[in-house]
């Protein structure tokens, strides 16, 4: 009987062992299986952030010529206002002088 307790004992010991083994390997192919998911997810998250970054790029890059034309504009809208000022200017004098013959009529 003893020699068949070894026998059994290295049979369980070795059906345990290809069990053990058969677990670690469906977690190894589970884990395996989740990160090519994840890789896939952020490959497409980082491409998303790349195409992202590149238009922001655009924009900074443009940003001078915007500034550009912003300070093009404030000139251009200075020299109305400056015009628009001595336009007014001479109006005012205008009426003032069309205005004059009614202080010595008595209105």
């Amino acid at each position: 009987m003893i020699d068949n307790a070894v026998a059994l004992s290295a049979i369980a010991l070795g059906v345990l062992v290809l069990v053990g083994l058969a677990v670690l390997g469906i977690a190894g192919y589970r884990l395996w299986r989740t990160l090519m998911r994840v890789k896939t997810r952020v490959t497409a998250a980082s491409d998303a952030l790349l195409a992202e970054a590149d238009r922001l790029q655009q924009s900074l890059d443009a940003l001078p010529e915007r500034q550009a034309e912003v300070q093009e504009a404030i000139a251009s809208l200075q020299r109305r206002a400056a015009a628009l000022s001595v336009l007014a200017a001479s109006a005012g004098e205008a009426l003032q002088t069309l205005r004059a013959p009614l202080r010595f009529v008595g209105r």
